[in-house]
């Protein structure tokens, strides 16, 4: 069976590909996990999309998207559990303790997946051979630093890349269809983008899946109202810099805020992502159009 193969599945092998350099480098491989948060993707995609290019943005976060709700979805599936920290040599116990999410099951990887789909996408449209050779580094570094610090099996690692390749491949392919999707009927849209992520969110209320549908959903509703209402982000230094931070204020607000406001469900998560979806496409791009000095960004 796959999951009791010894080579993909076994503490043994953690043990074995561990390298064992001080301190430092623990420190440096928690750093490079913690690119592959939720955190940082919510830092990072609004920045893209306000003041880089918001259809490299769209193509780059929705992906994303996708490949966080299909990863959950396998996940809980499959439910394979984690590494044991008791079969772990004492140094990566550690650092299982401390990093390794509760009762959340291993097969396949998220950290790993997504940075293929995030970091493989930011190189395919960029095609830039600096950021490609950049891009590799941090997929590589985001996946070998799960099983670093003991949270993943080689197999969940190997099966998250594997995973990761499938939906970018799916992603390019779907490129050259990528503009019609916000040219449709109303009805069409409706069910895309609200009738079928709230069905997937009932049907799979895990917390991270509700999230992503959330934002998912939101997201896709305000980039067709705000199409051709508002211009393309040209980026300029300082004029970028005040409309990140008070974007990322806004979405900060609204993430901590609305949590306060609605109950701790599952529906109160889709609504309070739902709007964080729809402030990243149309409430902050609305926002910045409509103040002189910040509309300076936008052709």
């Amino acid at each position: 069976m796959f999951f009791s193969n010894q080579l993909l599945f076994s503490e043994h092998t953690l043990n074995q590909i561990h390298i064992y350099a001080g301190r430092w480098l623990d420190f440096l491989m928690v750093a490079f996990t913690h690119c592959g948060d939720e955190i940082f993707y919510i830092l990072l995609i609004p920045f893209l999309f306000w003041c880089v290019n918001k259809r490299l943005a769209t193509i780059v976060g929705l992906s994303f998207l996708f490949s966080t709700v299909f990863n959950d979805i396998v996940k809980f599936a499959f439910n394979n559990p984690r590494p044991n920290p008791l079969n772990l040599a004492e140094g990566i116990a550690r650092l299982n303790s401390v990093y390794c999410p509760p009762s959340s099951p291993g097969f396949p990887s998220g950290h790993a997946q997504n940075a293929v789909v995030f970091w493989g996408l930011l190189a395919y449209t960029i095609r830039h051979r600096l950021f490609s050779i950049f891009a590799v580094f941090m997929i590589v570094a985001i996946s070998y630093s799960r099983l670093y610090l003991g949270v993943h099996f080689f197999g969940d690692v190997a099966g998250g890349i594997i995973i990761g390749c499938m939906v970018f491949t799916c992603a390019v392919l779907l490129i050259p269809y990528f503009d019609r999707l916000w040219n449709l009927q109303l009805l069409s849209a409706i069910t895309i983008f609200v009738i079928i992520p709230v069905a997937l969110a009932i049907a799979f209320p895990d917390d991270a899946t509700v999230k992503s549908l959330g934002v998912f959903s939101g997201f896709s509703i305000g980039l067709i109202g705000s199409k051709n209402r508002f211009g393309e982000p040209s980026f300029k230094l300082v004029p970028a810099l005040i409309n990140y931070f008070i974007g990322i204020i806004v979405l900060l607000l609204l993430k901590e805020g609305i949590k306060i406001i609605l109950p701790s469900a599952a529906y109160a998560d889709f609504i309070r992502y739902w709007i964080i979806g729809g402030w990243i496409s149309f409430g902050a791009p609305f926002t910045f159009n409509h103040v002189p000095y910040l509309s300076k960004i936008y052709r």
